[in-house]
């Protein structure tokens, strides 16, 4: 084989591909990915459901939920997630009337937007 690079004037081409690393799997970065491993492995009280007929025990279920986000901040670090996963701890009038939201106004930020969440059923 040829020295490389090839001398001139000789009819010898040469090639070099540099392909680079290896392609990374599509998916969080790795930090992220070491995060949420180890949020997995948190034992995380969940809250009790809110049903909202006693408006007092909201501070308590706004609480508990707060208190999961904070352990869990790549989780939850959208706040649709925040929305989505308190809402799943909605029952009763609270859940009706958060179904009637996603039902009637798809488009309201009480929905996607954690503060509206909590203004929302604040009142």
């Amino acid at each position: 084989m040829g020295a490389f690079p090839p001398p001139q004037g000789g009819n010898h081409y040469y090639y070099y591909y540099n392909a680079g690393p290896p392609p990374r799997n599509p998916g969080p970065p790795d930090d992220d990915r070491d995060a949420l491993a180890r949020e997995g492995k948190l034992d995380i009280q969940r809250p009790e459901s809110f049903t909202g007929r006693d408006p007092r025990k909201w501070r308590t279920f706004l609480t508990q939920c707060l208190n999961l986000f904070q352990a869990k901040p790549v989780t939850f670090q959208l706040d649709n997630a925040r929305v989505a996963f308190a809402a799943s701890y909605l029952q009763g009038i609270a859940f009706n009337h958060y179904t009637a939201l996603l039902r009637f106004e798809p488009q309201s930020p009480v929905l996607s937007n954690w503060q509206s969440f909590v203004n929302e059923f604040s009142t």
